[in-house]
C-alpha cells in the first residue's frame, strides 16, 4: 500500500466532509444531539410514584409505618383511601399507582410479637412503575419491620434478665461505583455506543453516493489500489468520529454528571477500535448497495436499531435467547457498551478491557480485508 496515494485520498475525503453539510452534521453534531435527547428521555429514574393508604387500624404502629412509607421522594403518599370502591375509582382515574391496606389489629398483633399482613394493590398497566412501587414499599416495610423486631426482642431480653441480645444476621449492603443506583450512571455512558454508530452510517452513505454518481469508476482508472482507496477513506472519518466521541463524553459529564473515571487516552484508543469495526462493516455493506436511499435504510437497520435493543444498553446480553446472543455478537456496539461502562463508570484499564477491545479489533480487521477483496469486483 502506497502511503502517498493513501494520504491523497485522505485529503480528498477530508475536503468532502467539510464541504458536505449533511456528512459534517452526521459525524460531529447529531451524535451529541441524539445523546442528549436519549439521555433525557431514556435514562430517567422513577420518582414521586403516587400511592394511597387504607388504614383500618389507626394505631400507633400503623402511624409509624405510614410515616416510614412517606419518608423520601420515590413514593408520594396522598390522601387516605376509605374503601376499596374509592381505591378503584382512583386507579381508574390514574390518580394513584398503588394502594397499601393496613389490616385491623395491626398494632395489636405487632405489639404481641405476632406477624401482621399488609396488602398492596398496584396498577399493572405500567409494569415499570408497578415494579418500582412494589420494590420500594417492600424494602421500606422490611427495614421498618427489622427495627421493630429488634426493639421487641430487646424488650423481651430485658424482661427475662438477659443483658443483651444479638441479631442473628447483620446484613450491610454496599453498592460500588454507583452507590445510589442512579439509572443515569448506568445508561448514559452506554448510550455513547449507540449514538457513535451514526458516523458509520455517514461512511456508508458517502461510499454509496460515489457509486451512484459514478465517481468511483473514475478513481478506478487511476493507479490507486483498493486498499489505498478504502483505508484513505476510513481514516478521516475515524478522526471526525473521535471528535464526536470527545464531545459526547463531555456532554455526558457536564450535563448529566456521568462519571469519567478512566483514562481519556485509553478512551480515544478504544473509540478508534470501535470506529474501525463499525466503518469496516459499513464498507462491506456498501459493496452490495447501489443507491443512497437504500444505504440510509440499511444503515439504520444494521447499526442503530439493533444496537438500541441488542447491545446490552438496557438489558444484559446474557439474558437474551441464544439466537439473539448470536445476533448481538456481530454488532460492534455490543463489546463497546462493555468497554465504555467499564472505562467511564468503573475506571477500568486495558488489563480489564482487552477482551472486548480484541473482539472489536478482530472484527474490524476481518471486515476490512474482506471489503478490500470484494470492493472493486462488486463495483465492476
Amino acid at each position: 500500500m502506497n502511503l502517498v496515494k493513501t494520504y491523497a485520498v485522505m485529503v480528498k475525503e477530508t475536503r468532502h466532509i467539510f464541504r458536505d453539510r449533511t456528512t459534517s452534521l452526521m459525524l460531529l453534531l447529531i451524535p451529541v444531539f441524539l445523546m442528549i435527547v436519549f439521555s433525557y428521555s431514556l435514562a430517567v429514574d422513577v420518582k414521586n410514584v403516587p400511592i394511597s393508604l387504607m388504614d383500618n387500624d389507626h394505631g400507633e404502629l400503623a402511624r409509624e409505618f405510614i410515616a416510614q412509607l412517606s419518608n423520601g421522594d420515590d413514593l408520594t403518599v396522598g390522601a387516605e383511601t376509605k374503601s376499596y370502591a374509592q381505591a378503584e375509582d382512583r386507579f381508574d382515574r390514574s390518580r394513584i399507582k398503588a394502594l397499601v391496606v393496613i389490616p385491623p389489629n395491626f398494632t395489636e398483633n405487632l405489639s404481641a410479637g405476632r406477624p401482621a399482613e399488609i396488602q398492596v394493590l398496584v396498577d399493572g398497566t405500567d409494569p415499570t412503575t408497578a415494579e418500582f412501587a412494589i420494590t420500594h414499599i417492600l424494602s421500606r416495610s422490611q427495614a421498618w419491620g427489622y427495627r421493630l423486631a429488634t426493639k421487641f426482642y430487646s424488650r423481651q431480653s430485658i424482661s427475662s434478665g438477659v443483658s443483651h441480645i444479638k441479631t442473628p444476621i447483620d446484613l450491610r449492603a454496599r453498592t460500588w461505583y454507583n452507590p445510589t443506583l442512579n439509572n443515569q450512571i448506568g445508561i448514559i455512558p452506554a448510550l455513547l455506543a449507540l449514538v457513535l454508530s451514526l458516523p458509520a452510517i455517514a461512511v456508508l452513505g458517502a461510499i454509496v453516493r460515489e457509486k451512484e454518481l459514478g465517481t468511483l469508476e473514475g478513481i478506478f482508472v487511476t493507479p490507486l489500489g483498493r486498499a489505498e482507496l478504502l483505508v484513505g477513506k476510513i481514516i478521516p472519518y475515524i478522526v471526525a468520529g473521535l471528535v464526536s466521541a470527545v464531545l459526547c463524553a463531555f456532554a455526558a459529564v457536564a450535563i448529566f454528571d456521568a462519571p469519567f473515571r478512566g483514562s481519556l487516552l485509553l478512551y480515544l484508543l478504544l473509540a478508534t477500535d470501535f470506529f474501525l469495526a463499525s466503518f469496516s462493516m459499513a464498507l462491506l455493506i456498501a459493496t452490495f448497495l447501489k443507491s443512497q436511499a437504500a444505504s440510509s435504510l440499511v444503515g439504520y437497520l444494521f447499526f442503530m436499531f439493533p444496537s438500541f435493543y441488542l447491545s446490552g444498553i438496557f438489558f444484559p446480553v446474557s439474558a437474551f435467547p441464544d439466537l439473539m446472543k448470536l445476533d448481538a455478537s456481530f454488532l460492534p456496539s455490543t463489546p463497546f457498551v462493555a468497554i465504555i461502562r467499564g472505562l467511564m463508570v468503573k475506571g477500568q484499564g486495558l488489563d480489564a478491557l482487552w477482551q472486548p477491545a480484541l473482539t472489536l479489533f478482530g472484527t474490524g480487521l476481518a471486515m476490512t480485508v474482506v471489503s478490500v477483496f470484494l470492493f472493486r469486483k462488486r463495483i465492476g
